[in-house]
């Protein structure tokens, strides 16, 4: 079975390719100011998306070559990218999925993300993030740092013979500080080297499957 990122990016890169003749932006960035409520999808296909602190979204962002970035204190509902990051500030309620193909996604302090974070070759650093749903990767290094917690399991996708080598690196997941994962580690990739790396209190509260744990 191919990796649900995968097939959600073919998905999203159609909508969006359909949306450019419904109003979306093709080649222009898109900026919220600081305090703005949007209570339109913002959609782009060559830009990125800003949105600046005390800001709400009462719908989707979602960008196909660009980043979004989210200020601190701000409101949001699914933010999406493809070839980009998304970096959200601190405080920050997201209602709903970060998710990400090919770039990081960044997570701050005090931020809740009610479903999932996502992505397929990016890294996902979180510092002082609670994430209520899973947290899900193909390619991407982990890091949960500063009491973040992941309320439901961390999982590692199979890469279906993308990419694999059997010289390819370790990927590694660190928990630190107090950071927390309640469900389980799954890795779904057997032919995949994966360490978990805890210290400073750090724990996984569930099953470790198919990595390697490292207690420091």
């Amino acid at each position: 079975m191919r990796p649900r990122a995968l097939v959600y990016l073919a998905t999203f890169v159609f909508v969006l390719a359909s949306a450019t003749f419904a109003g979306a932006s093709v080649n222009k960035s898109i900026r919220v100011d600081d305090g703005e409520t949007a209570d339109r999808e913002l959609s782009s296909v060559n830009g990125s998306i800003t949105v600046g602190s005390r800001a709400e979204l009462q719908r989707s962002a979602e960008t196909v070559n660009g980043g979004i970035s989210v200020g601190d204190d701000s409101k949001t509902r699914d933010l999406v990218a493809v070839n980009g990051g998304i970096r959200v500030g601190d405080r920050v309620s997201v209602d709903g999925d970060l998710r990400s193909v090919n770039g990081a996604v960044e997570g701050g302090e005090k931020t809740v993300v009610t479903g999932r974070v996502e992505t397929v070759n990016g890294g996902i650093d979180l510092r002082g993030t609670t994430v209520e749903g899973d947290l899900r990767t193909v390619n991407g290094h982990v890091v949960l740092d500063r009491g973040s917690r992941v309320l439901g399991d961390l999982v590692i996708e199979g890469r279906n013979n993308h990419g694999r080598s059997s010289h390819s690196k370790p990927l590694v997941i660190e928990l630190r500080d107090g950071s927390v994962v309640e469900g389980d580690v799954d890795v779904r990739d057997e032919d995949r080297k994966v360490v978990v790396r805890l210290s400073g209190g750090a724990a996984v509260k569930g099953q470790v499957r198919g990595a390697e744990v490292v207690q420091e």
